[in-house]
């Protein structure tokens, strides 16, 4: 599992390295008029994408969830029932933290991501509300009336 779990942090690595990439290439097609356009239009998809892949983790990160809270219930059934010695909450709580370590790690990856994820569809939106700006920037720049 604990592969699994590292071949998901690096894929979530290199996702996240891809989209800074992509969103500083956005950055670029913006600095000059000639392109803000076409980066207008690639904003609006890669935004339309990245809304999808951030209700896709939501979906993971709620199943997970979902599992942890049986698995928590049946071990803590388990550790109840079929343990020699009598445990307080406290240790109780102990050990369930350590038998449920992998579950909540792969919470907290997934979590993290969707976090990235949807910090980025924030940068897009201001990139998209700033095209507005740019427009009337270049357009001053030029000495035009701006309405």
């Amino acid at each position: 599992m604990t592969e699994i779990k590292e071949d998901f942090s690096k894929i979530f690595d290199d996702e996240r390295a891809e989209w800074t990439e992509k969103i500083k290439v956005y950055a670029l097609h913006l600095k000059d008029i000639r392109t803000v356009a076409t980066a207008q239009v690639d904003l609006f998809g890669a935004r339309q994408i990245l809304l999808e892949y951030s209700y896709k983790l939501a979906k993971i990160y709620s199943r997970l969830n979902t599992k942890y809270k049986t698995d928590k219930a049946r071990k803590l059934r388990e550790i109840s029932e079929n343990a020699d010695y009598k445990y307080g909450s406290n240790e109780k709580t102990m050990i369930l933290d350590g038998l449920l370590s992998e579950i909540v790690s792969k919470m907290e990856l997934v979590d993290g991501h969707r976090k990235f994820i949807d910090q980025t569809v924030q940068t897009v939106d201001h990139m998209l509300y700033g095209i507005r700006q740019r427009i009337a920037l270049e357009e001053y720049l030029r000495g035009s009336t701006v309405k």
